[in-house]
């Protein structure tokens, strides 16, 4: 009997080694299920973040460097006797300013590579009280980013016959995040005006200007 002995002994290392193994997977595989969704949210929120630091610094300097006045962006014209007859936007001016600010900011977020983000290991539970406290979890993700540049304008009454019309740009960043296993996208949108000016005079209905948002 004695001979069958180690045999037996292994058979059950063998069992707890198995259910250990097991324990350990479904462990991890609760822990994995549980942190992606704190990376995706907490890495969007960064990504934002880095879009909103890039975008604030790199339009304004844009804006300052470049002739964005109202005379420079619209011209007014008007017949022999002071009505308006047209109000234009130059596009060429326009479209250089949107190659600039896309470029700026895109640039400025394909930088962002290889950034450690970590979540508290409390987090993972659930609790409130124990949100954000304990030991960190890190991941290192890498984001990449592309900027797109539109301009939209508007139109209020000013007063008697006066209209005031404002010239504003919006820039959309939009970021792909990518950590082990998995990618995600997430967007932040910085929004400035540009120019205005107040209209002596009625403003046409059909002008060659942008009014969309």
């Amino acid at each position: 009997m004695n001979y069958y002995r180690p045999y037996g002994r292994a058979k059950k290392y063998i069992f707890f080694a198995v259910c250990l193994l097991s324990v350990s997977v479904t462990l991890f595989l609760l822990i994995d299920a549980r942190l992606r969704p704190m990376i995706r949210s907490t890495a969007a929120v960064q990504a934002q973040s880095y879009a909103a630091v890039a975008a604030g610094t790199d339009i304004p300097s844009i804006l300052t460097g470049t002739d964005t006045g109202y005379g420079s962006l619209v011209s007014i014209k008007r017949d022999a006797d002071g009505n308006i007859v047209s109000i234009e936007t130059d596009a060429m001016q326009i479209n250089l300013l949107k190659s600039k600010i896309n470029s700026a900011v895109a640039k400025n977020l394909s930088g962002l590579s290889a950034k450690e983000l970590g979540i508290p290991i409390g987090s993972l539970t659930g609790l409130a009280l124990l949100n954000g406290r304990g030991p960190k979890i890190s991941t290192v993700i890498s984001i990449t980013g592309s900027a797109q540049t539109s301009f939209f304008d508007s139109f209020d009454d000013a007063g008697i016959n006066q209209t005031r019309h404002q010239l504003f740009l919006k820039t959309t960043a939009t970021m792909l995040i990518v950590f082990p296993g998995e990618t995600v996208t997430a967007a932040y949108t910085y929004t400035t005006l540009v120019a205005e000016t107040i209209i002596v005079g009625e403003v046409p209905e059909m002008y060659a200007g942008i009014t969309q948002k």
